[in-house]
């Protein structure tokens, strides 16, 4: 079970990036909003609350979350058990609100700048929250 969510939610990973890139580089390229826009922008935080969805079930029985005296000053369960949930929670929230105020927006314009912002900011978030392949001593892997 923990190597098929391990798996999963990295593996979805990608799909979230690749979604959340899309409907970003719609908002900077696009001048007229389509329903494709708008489904774009859906599935990318679709995916993000997907992810947080199998993360919370990792968090709860992997391995690399463990509570102990002095947990936070060792940098692997740190990261795991802090850093990452909690910066991902904060990216999927600033990707949500500009879903919603994207939805809100009356023309193209007003319907794209919310995406700019919170999209963007949500992106930065999540790439400093991955645990990367380079970032050895936390064990990421490219899949």
């Amino acid at each position: 079970m923990l190597d098929i969510l391990k798996h999963t939610h990295s593996g979805l990973r990608w799909v979230a990036l690749i979604l959340l890139l899309l409907a970003i580089v719609n908002a900077f390229t696009s001048s007229t909003y389509e329903k494709k826009h708008r489904l774009i922008n859906l599935f990318a935080m679709v995916s993000l609350h997907t992810q947080l969805l199998i993360g919370l079930g990792l968090y709860f029985i992997s391995p690399r979350v463990k509570f102990f005296d002095g947990w936070m000053k060792d940098a692997f369960y740190r990261f795991y058990g802090m850093e990452h949930i909690s910066m991902m929670i904060i990216a999927i929230i600033l990707v949500t609100i500009g879903h919603s105020k994207s939805k809100k927006g009356s023309t193209p314009a007003e319907k794209f700048k919310p995406i700019k912002l919170w999209y963007v900011l949500g992106l930065i978030l999540i790439l400093a929250a991955i645990p990367w392949p380079f970032r050895t001593a936390l064990g990421g892997a490219w899949f």
